[in-house]
């Protein structure tokens, strides 16, 4: 937006009664566009607007004669947004005044650049190549170009041979490359060139002013339907501050922003969008924040839906979050918003996983998450507290996490194929610098964990180094004797998992257990295993019992189940480690 440009939106605003207090003063800055600055400290200042220059869900109920039972209503006003934005050849005309007139100043401050990654081309795409915001990026817009297509398709107003290259593009989506995207799509929209009002690249750059700039219609109207947005001039000029007290309210219709406390000379006047993770201000607004203390990573688990049922079903204390438990947009009804946390979940809310946010200033934003591990590790006889299940948890939720970690890559190689905006580059290395941060401090955080419990129920494990070190003979007479008719060939030992089930097997056959550790061998006389032999205990008798009849294939399959429900497999950066677990 220039500077002539945002003149001229402050007169047309005062032209409709606009409250602006003369404190205030819009600003156009090189760094950050427009801002709103208090040329001295003010009590409390107001911004009101008056209903004339709301652009709401009447507009479009009106012009394309709609009813109040329209389903995506939304949608619609976002049709009707684009039409008089790009349809330069024909007036919309609402109760007898050219809307697109009516609102030409309006239009015209509008960012002449959109910085939501929906837009990137293909270069400054790839910074985003390797994080949830990059991976979701064709999801979002398959949404987005599903939902044009539904519209455009449901009424014979729009004349879809007009627009058939779109219509093909959305069938044929699956099989495109995104460069072939950003070609027929992508750069019309971020140039701001759709020649069809009605087009997908009109509805998309519609769709994009929408979610950055969007309020919620249940400010002014209670009786709104759900998540029914509306657009406020001048407000929306306001830039986002989580630290930014404010308020929204409604004024005999008119719609009113107050800063809460007093505004500082020479200190920018804000708004607040709520507390939101870097990765949302970029998807949604096209920005991020350094240092922001609500950046977030979202870790997805996707769970078979029958193991979903029975969670729900059998255990109330676990949490499987949905992302409206979550995330407040500026559209959504807080009321409704409110009954759904409360409404019954089933199975089929969780079709496309269960979604947790791991923020490093929430000291427990880890626990629902080890909770879940906890209950995918344990055994049908345990619980969510039992040290054993805990333990394997912390285990499959460190891997999980440095899997996450690990995926995220540095910045590509220079990729020369389109000029790539230094903002943008901006925007996607703080976005995943923190992507990293937070990830790197969940995981020192699960390992403390796992050191304090370790250290406190030492007593309790049983390790391979300590049965080396206390039980000799197995070492030095007991397992050689085993594998004594081996021709010779050295017998190689793949890891402690497989040592603990010899241990078993040997101390078992020839009841020597060491007096410390005779809690082992009731454990395992107590332990009641399945009735078929499975897989791994045929491929471990194979691998070291072939060659002899000492020991029978039924023994083997005792013990592996055993050591599988009774130990954990504690995972460092080069080795893994079987520990037993006294219960």
């Amino acid at each position: 937006m220039s500077s002539d440009a945002l003149k001229a939106l402050l007169q047309w605003g005062a032209s409709f009664g606009v409250i602006v207090p003369e404190e205030l003063k819009f600003l156009y800055t090189d760094l950050k566009g427009i801002i709103c600055v208090c040329e001295k400290d003010i009590d409390n200042p107001s911004i009101k607007i008056p209903p004339e220059i709301v652009i709401s869900r009447n507009l479009p109920m009106k012009f394309f004669g709609l009813s109040e039972s329209t389903k995506n209503i939304n949608g619609w006003l976002k049709l009707f947004f684009a039409k008089i934005k790009f349809d330069r050849d024909n007036d919309t005309i609402v109760d007898n005044v050219r809307v697109n007139d009516k609102f030409k100043p309006y239009l015209d401050a509008l960012p002449s650049r959109l910085n939501s990654p929906l837009v990137w081309n293909p270069s400054e795409l790839k910074r985003l190549s390797s994080t949830n915001l990059g991976n979701s990026i064709h999801e979002k817009f398959e949404g987005i170009f599903k939902e044009w297509f539904e519209l455009v398709s449901s009424s014979d107003m729009f004349d879809l041979e007009r627009v058939a290259d779109d219509v093909q593009t959305f069938h044929n989506l699956d099989e495109l490359t995104y460069e072939a995207l950003y070609e027929k799509i992508l750069k019309i929209t971020e140039l701001q060139r759709p020649t069809i009002w009605y087009s997908f690249p009109a509805f998309l750059w519609s769709h994009l002013i929408f979610i950055s700039r969007a309020f919620p219609e249940y400010v002014l109207n209670r009786n709104c339907p759900d998540n029914s947005i509306v657009l406020l001039p001048i407000v929306d000029l306001l830039n986002h501050d989580y630290r930014s007290k404010v308020k929204w309210y409604p004024e005999n219709g008119w719609f009113c922003y107050e800063k809460i406390g007093t505004a500082s000379q020479s200190r920018e006047l804000s708004n607040n969008y709520g507390g939101k993770g870097n990765e949302e201000l970029l998807s949604g607004y096209g920005f991020v924040l350094e240092d922001n203390i609500f950046d977030s990573v979202a870790l997805k688990v996707k769970l078979p839906l029958d193991v979903v049922s029975t969670i729900l079903e059998t255990e109330p204390s676990l949490k499987l979050p949905l992302l409206s438990d979550y995330t407040t947009y500026a559209f959504e009804n807080k009321d409704c918003v409110q009954q759904e946390k409360k409404a019954t979940r089933s199975a089929t809310d969780y079709i496309n996983g269960v979604t947790y946010f791991i923020n490093i200033q929430n000291e427990q934003c880890l626990e629902p998450l080890l909770d879940l591990f906890t209950y995918l590790s344990k055994a049908e006889e345990e619980d969510l507290h039992d040290l054993r299940a805990r333990l394997q948890g912390i285990q499959m939720l460190r891997n999980a996490l440095q899997s996450k970690l690990n995926s995220i890559t540095g910045p590509p190689a220079t990729d020369d194929s389109y000029a790539i905006d230094p903002y943008r580059v901006y925007c996607a290395d703080v976005y995943t610098k923190g992507q990293k941060q937070i990830l790197k401090e969940a995981l020192t955080r699960l390992k403390k964990l796992e050191k304090t419990m370790l250290s406190e129920n030492k007593h309790q494990l049983l390790t391979m180094s300590k049965i080396l070190k206390n039980d000799p003979a197995f070492a030095e007479t007991e397992l050689p004797s085993l594998f004594s008719n081996e021709d010779g060939e050295e017998v190689i030992f793949e890891s402690t998992y497989d040592l603990l089930i010899l241990w078993i097997l040997l101390k078992t056959k020839k009841n020597s257990y060491p007096t410390k550790y005779e809690w082992v061998g009731q454990q395992y006389t107590n332990f009641k295993q399945t009735a078929y032999i499975s897989d791994d205990a045929k491929a471990f008798h194979t691998a070291y019992f072939e060659k002899q009849d000492d020991v029978d294939l039924a023994e083997v399959d005792h013990a592996i189940q055993f050591v599988v429900d009774n130990s954990f497999t504690r995972t460092s950066s080069t080795t893994e480690e079987t520990i037993l677990v006294r219960k």
